[in-house]
């Protein structure tokens, strides 16, 4: 058990129940040696969202990380894209995921697609049992902590982690300036 002052971490093995069904599955799948090392809080739902949360529970922001689907259109096909950046910091969808894809437009995706796709609740998607042939694009600042904080899949858990394990995603890759701060 991890205690982060008023979020109190349990194993994932352990509490299966905690996080969503396809991102348990995932888990299993992917990092089954080491699913010790994922551990599941319960949280308000009302503090669902990154600023919330991180303010409620008085957490460096730094160590969260929101996770975007969006559409990316091109002239003859339109794919959806996994968008990881730290909590703080908005997603460079218009300069910077539109070059890396040759896009016509890129855009966030529309919800009910997104929740029937992912099986995943609102404000609790994470990159853990997305469809396996979405691409995840991750900002390298993502790694900067040793530990990152993000949804579990339901609203009122969220999962603790190692940073390594993004770039160990199947069909992730690395995108410099994905995220860019927001100016107040």
């Amino acid at each position: 058990m991890i205690a982060l002052e008023k979020l109190e971490f349990v194993s994932i093995k352990d509490n299966k129940d905690l996080v969503a069904c396809v991102t348990y599955d995932f888990l299993i799948k992917y990092f089954a040696n080491n699913i010790t090392d994922f551990k599941v809080a319960k949280i308000n739902p009302e503090y669902m969202d990154g600023y919330s949360l991180f303010a409620h529970y008085e957490l460096d922001s730094f160590i969260g990380i929101n996770c975007l689907i969006c559409e990316v259109i091109k002239k003859d096909s339109r794919e959806l894209v996994a968008l990881l950046v730290p909590t703080g910091y908005k997603y460079n969808m218009s300069s910077i995921v539109k070059k890396y894809f040759n896009a016509k437009r890129v855009s966030v995706a529309p919800l009910e697609e997104v929740l029937s796709l992912t099986k995943m609740e609102y404000g609790s998607i994470n990159p853990f049992g997305l469809p396996e042939n979405m691409k995840i694009l991750y900002d390298p600042l993502v790694l900067k902590s040793e530990f990152i904080i993000c949804g579990s899949g339901l609203q009122k858990f969220k999962i603790m982690l190692s940073s390594k394990y993004i770039e160990k995603l199947p069909n992730s890759n690395t995108l410099e300036n994905l995220a860019k701060i927001v100016e107040i």
